[in-house]
């Protein structure tokens, strides 16, 4: 048994547990009528890169997930509790809203509902983010029902993530940015001065 460390509320750095639930995202993305090349490639990518999510709750309410993985290089959602986000999307702006809710603020679950128009019509995304306290870890467990109101198909995905503990991986390249942009001021400094 893996034992990794215990968390007290949904905020930090997680990683997808490949090996419980269903972590594969096909059928989801079937709903979403996404053809079968794209579904393919994005498998590929879930095995060659970790998944991660990082959640930040701040005390105002306030709500900010980046989701890195090989396909999703740093999506950021930034929402309010209880105050509802709508955002364009591209090609042509299409429109998707998005509306967090919480019995406790988030500590402990988060509720993203988002409907959203796809290739195959108007989609109803529910994601419940839940932290679970087993008997050795703490686990986040994400539920996510995608409904097709053109198809009436609906599906849901269970994944699993442990706390990563590790600087996390949007972060490291905002750090290496910086260390870069350092250099390059020191020996633009040195230039001048020569």
């Amino acid at each position: 048994v893996v034992v990794h460390p215990r968390r007290e509320s949904l905020n930090g750095c997680w990683i997808l547990d490949r090996h419980r639930g269903t972590p594969s995202m096909r059928q989801y993305l079937e709903t979403m009528g996404v053809d079968e090349l794209t579904i393919q490639a994005h498998e590929k990518g879930e095995t060659e890169r970790e998944t991660y999510h990082t959640i930040d709750i701040s005390p105002d309410q306030k709500i900010r997930i980046v989701k890195r993985s090989r396909v999703n290089n740093d999506i950021v959602v930034e929402l309010e509790l209880g105050k509802e986000l709508v955002t364009l999307l591209p090609p042509g702006n299409r429109e998707k809203k998005t509306l967090a809710t919480s019995m406790d603020n988030g500590q402990t679950t988060l509720q993203l509902k988002s409907s959203l128009l796809t290739v195959n019509g108007l989609a109803s995304v529910m994601d419940i983010k839940q932290l679970i306290q087993e008997e050795h870890n703490t686990v986040l467990m994400q539920e996510l029902t995608i409904t097709n109101a053109t198809t009436l198909q609906t599906h849901k995905t269970v994944r699993y993530f442990y706390p990563y503990t590790q600087t996390p991986p949007h972060l490291e390249d905002q750090e290496m940015a910086d260390v870069n942009a350092a250099a390059a001021t020191a020996a633009a400094a040195t230039a001048a001065k020569k």
